[in-house]
């Protein structure tokens, strides 16, 4: 509803101001209408009313509106308390481009409520109250209403006849209703319904296989709604036009191959925060258009080259947040136009020598909460990390989590000849005697006065002589130990008074 207001105010607010180029030097000002506490009402922006009021305010409002000597209004927003039926006729002769009407309570609107409007409506909200179905009577005095918001109510059903008469639609927005039905032919008629909210209902995939074909819809937004199982190709009617597809929040369990098949032009396609673990080969055959694909917040262990073939638009894919375990030139050598990758909080601990060697194009890559191991497979990554365009930020993402004497370490900061494997890093490993060592030293005392801290060890004598060059400081998080600082510190035990205690 927000989204919807925001451009509502914008058109209907532009729509209405006269331009210099027309000679107009007209400067709006603000109607009065105040009657405390029955009705209230300020603009914050030209051609923008805004009141609140109780069950007598609409009769003001309405009365002051048809003045002769009020300012023109192009958008109405009214929030009414103890109100739950619009009566009408609600606002007869009043011009105006937008309205929206929100009690929280509203549970009818009478079949007279929009009639004798001044001029014929473009957008209407009836967001945030308690409808049970379209008030389809009401709205045949609206030939020319282009966008209609009822989200947040309690719509459990569209119909044909839910929309009969309104062939100018052009945005709909029903999200956060309980709606589980939809007859096939709801939206077979409104040939000029461009973006579609579904968002935060009770639709099942069942549902959507069964909808007529749509040429002309160009955005839908299916997330937070009950659909589960997997994506096949038919689980879409055929929509030429369609550009955006939303399906976040549900439990979709696998893309199968040549899914959506009859979305041949989709350019964005949002699928994150489901239950995805399988994608099969040729999964997006049909999906050449791609730009944008989110995969993230899923179970997905692996992705093969097969798997993502025939994206080669595909400018953004994000697969953060699921359990990969490997990146390999396999996966991104079909995207031949790939600028983003997003592989955040996975378990990538391997990154292929040629994973990334003949891309030039990525311009963003995340790589933060993986446990990579920085051995010497990771030689031509980090070359070609270090020689990359990214950002500062992007390069510092890679963290190693093993060798134990790497972790915690930035990869863009280790030299290419400690990325060691197998024997040599076994040649590398710290003595024997410097492991017997930590069962010689023990804390002894702390002290901490809120600036500074003092940690007095104690050694044993086995443990002479010894020197030091930093100390580090971890903190638990989980199961897991982090480095939060890491502080140079020199000592030498042959030039200390006290070698026992330092």
């Amino acid at each position: 509803m927000v989204w919807f207001l925001v451009f509502l105010v914008w058109w209907c607010g532009a729509s209405a101001i006269p331009s210099p180029a027309a000679g107009g030097s007209y400067i709006w000002k603000c109607p009065k209408i105040l009657q405390q506490p029955v009705v209230e009402c300020t603009c914050d922006m030209p051609h923008t009313l805004r009141c609140i009021g109780d069950r007598s305010s609409m009769p003001i409002i309405s009365r002051t509106l048809r003045s002769p000597n009020s300012p023109s209004v192009s958008l109405l927003d009214c929030t009414v308390q103890n109100v739950s039926i619009i009566t009408g006729p609600l606002l007869e002769g009043v011009s105006l481009h937008g309205l929206v009407i929100s009690s929280g309570e509203i549970r009818e609107v009478s079949q007279a409520a929009f009639k004798g409007l001044g001029s014929p409506l473009q957008a209407l909200g009836l967001p945030n109250n308690k409808l049970t179905s379209v008030p389809i009577i009401a709205l045949r005095f609206l030939p020319e209403l282009d966008r209609l918001d009822l989200s947040s109510n309690k719509l459990k059903n569209l119909d044909i006849n839910s929309f009969k008469g309104l062939k100018n639609l052009s945005f709909i927005d029903v999200s956060n209703n309980i709606i589980s039905r939809i007859a096939p032919y709801t939206f077979t008629k409104l040939q000029n319904l461009k973006m579609l909210r579904l968002r935060g209902n009770k639709l099942k995939l069942s549902v959507i296989m069964k909808l007529n074909p749509m040429s002309y819809i160009e955005e839908i937004d299916l997330s937070e709604n009950l659909l589960v199982g997997p994506l096949e190709p038919k689980t879409f009617p055929r929509m030429d036009s369609l550009r955006d597809l939303q399906l976040s929040h549900n439990l979709i369990s696998s893309i199968k191959l040549g899914a959506l098949e009859g979305l041949t032009n989709l350019t964005a396609l949002s699928l994150h925060h489901n239950q995805i673990d399988v994608i099969e080969d040729h999964a997006f055959i049909h999906l050449a258009m791609l730009l944008v694909l989110d995969l993230s917040h899923n179970r997905i262990v692996a992705v093969s080259g097969a798997s993502l073939a025939h994206l080669n638009k595909l400018t953004d894919l994000n697969l953060s947040n699921n359990y990969l375990r490997a990146l390999t030139a396999d996966l991104i050598s079909p995207l031949k136009s790939l600028n983003i990758l997003k592989l955040n909080d996975n378990d990538i601990s391997i990154i292929a020598s040629d994973a990334l060697r003949n891309i030039t194009i990525i311009k963003q890559l995340s790589l933060s909460d993986n446990p990579l191991n920085c051995d010497c497979s990771l030689q031509d990554f980090s070359n070609w990390l270090n020689n990359s365009p990214l950002s500062k930020k992007d390069k510092e993402s890679a963290v190693c989590a093993t060798p134990p004497s790497l972790e915690n370490g930035l990869l863009i900061e280790i030299a290419s000849e400690n990325l060691i494997c197998g024997e040599d890093e076994q040649e590398n490993e710290a003595p024997p005697m410097m492991s017997a060592l930590k069962n010689k030293i023990s804390l002894k005392e702390f002290k901490y006065d809120g600036d500074t801290v003092v940690l007095i060890w104690k050694i044993e004598e086995e443990g002479i002589p010894y020197s030091c060059d930093a100390i580090y400081v971890y903190e638990e998080q989980f199961l897991s130990e982090v480095l939060v600082e890491s502080t140079p510190l020199k000592c030498n035990s042959s030039s200390l008074e006290r070698p026992y205690v330092s």
